[in-house]
């Protein structure tokens, strides 16, 4: 992973994250750009590693990396305060480039 570009993010979950593994890349989740109906996409549609950091104490929210797995993804979304859900079989969480 050490080629890759990452930025870092503030994400929301919307279940306790504590059973992920911290540093390390996780890849089972999409980002979308479209609606999904139905458990089908409609729209754009990447796939993002993910690495939590550190989780902030007391509540569901972490810090973490965030990185497209192709140099074809809109890398030039991944700016500070852009907002996107998580999808993993259902909207997860959100990330918050900081």
């Amino acid at each position: 992973m050490s080629n890759k570009r990452f930025v870092e993010a503030l994400i929301k979950w919307d279940r306790d994250p504590s059973m992920c593994p911290l540093n390390e890349w996780m890849r089972d989740f999409v980002v979308t750009y479209g609606p999904i109906k139905e458990k089908t996409f409609y729209g754009d549609t990447w796939t993002v590693l993910v690495r939590i950091t550190r989780q902030m104490e007391g509540t569901w929210d972490t810090y973490a990396d965030i990185a497209f797995i192709v140099d074809e993804a809109p890398w030039e979304k991944l700016e500070s305060g852009y907002s996107f859900h998580l999808w993993a079989g259902r909207n997860i969480a959100v990330v918050t480039i900081i």
